[in-house]
């Protein structure tokens, strides 16, 4: 059985707590709106590509259901600490 992915979870819930609530206003978010949401992190910015895509190929319940890849929380953490370092 699926488990609920976390970080999308966390992710849909920030955005809910920013007010964004539809479809329609996930799909016009911009840079700029999505850096206002209060906390996001790399790992939900990617997840929030990733909702974009599913909302457009109609599979919501895929992106939330999602597993979370080791390797991918892995690659993730790599890239911050490049990024801190840059």
């Amino acid at each position: 059985m699926a488990e609920v992915n976390k970080t999308n979870l966390r992710l849909v819930t920030r955005l809910i707590e920013s007010g964004i609530t539809s479809e329609k206003q996930i799909m016009a978010l911009k840079l700029k709106d999505i850096l206002s949401i209060p906390n996001i992190t790399k790992p939900e910015l990617t997840a929030l590509c990733e909702l974009q895509d599913e909302i457009k190929s109609v599979g919501i319940l895929a992106f939330l259901a999602k597993p979370e890849a080791k390797e991918v929380k892995e690659e993730t953490e790599g890239k911050e600490s490049v990024d801190d370092e840059a």
